[in-house]
């Protein structure tokens, strides 16, 4: 579905703001929802998917373009000042090159490094207070002070994603170009991630509560794995191997599982997305904590 499609089907335009869109969907995902529909849940489940998908593909657009509401409008609308996380502009690419300008190739190299850790830093940060407010629930996330901070960790997280992004056209060293695509996919991936539903609202569908309870299953070992890498660790001051990997192929597994049995369901959709970015999680383990 192209992303044109996307925005009819959910019935709003390009010019349409996040907040209107998610509005948008959400009144959809109640007008076509199963229970509302049960002399025709199959396609109920079908427009679902459908709306799932849709929704996703235009937030993941506007993550991962230039479309960035700014963090002034952000600020405002939320009506608070605090500088927890960095709010900057992200640097244009001419910035980046008019830094680098005359400088020699190791030093550049150095400069990239330097650049790149910075960005890192901050969306690890961001990742941070992902696990510390636990914001991968819900509910929790819905409470009004919680949403500033997951609204500031997505800009913050968007701004690492473009400058490293940009990084990535100022080189050619392969081994900088691996450390780049790696993770800044793991930052847009992680996004994703955390814009899939992980809570059912209805329990008469049993085809879909099955396929419901394997996909929980699945996203509470893989959560177990996050928090070891982005949070725990922090704690600590050292990273478990053995309270990460296994539970990031256990919840490969069972998301699989999930696919296979239920393909029809509509937790299909954010399976895959589940997929994609465990996927990019056992290539940032392999490559940054390798040593």
């Amino acid at each position: 579905m192209d992303l044109n499609s996307c925005y009819q089907l959910l019935g709003v335009r390009e010019s349409s703001s996040n907040d209107e869109i998610v509005r948008a969907f959400k009144k959809m995902a109640m007008q076509y929802h199963p229970d509302r529909n049960r002399d025709n849940t199959e396609w109920a489940n079908e427009k679902m998917a459908s709306l799932n998908s849709a929704y996703n593909s235009i937030m993941s657009y506007r993550f991962s373009s230039e479309y960035i509401e700014s963090s002034e409008t952000m600020q405002n609308k939320n009506g608070s000042s605090d500088t927890s996380y960095e709010t900057k502009k992200t640097k244009s690419k001419n910035e980046f090159h008019d830094e680098l300008y005359g400088l020699r190739e190791d030093a550049k190299k150095e400069y990239l490094i330097n650049r790149f850790a910075r960005s890192k830093d901050d969306a690890k940060e961001a990742l941070y207070r992902y696990f510390q407010y636990k914001l991968y629930n819900l509910h929790q996330r819905d409470r009004r002070e919680n949403t500033k901070i997951y609204e500031k960790m997505v800009i913050s997280l968007r701004k690492s994603y473009h400058e490293i992004k940009k990084l990535s056209e100022l080189t050619k060293d392969m081994e900088l170009l691996e450390h780049f695509h790696v993770f800044s996919e793991l930052i847009f991936r992680f996004y994703k991630s955390s814009e899939c539903i992980n809570i059912i609202d209805s329990y008469n569908d049993r085809y879909e509560v099955h396929a419901f309870s394997i996909y929980r299953k699945a996203d509470e070992i893989l959560n177990l794995s996050e928090k070891e890498i982005f949070f725990e660790r922090h704690n600590r001051g050292r990273f478990i191997r053995s309270n990460a990997q296994p539970g990031l192929l256990t919840s490969e597994k069972i998301f699989h599982e999930l696919i296979s049995v239920y393909p029809k369901s509509s937790w299909v959709v954010e399976t895959r997305i589940k997929l994609e970015y465990i996927s990019i999680l056992k290539n940032y383990l392999e490559l940054f904590f390798s040593e």
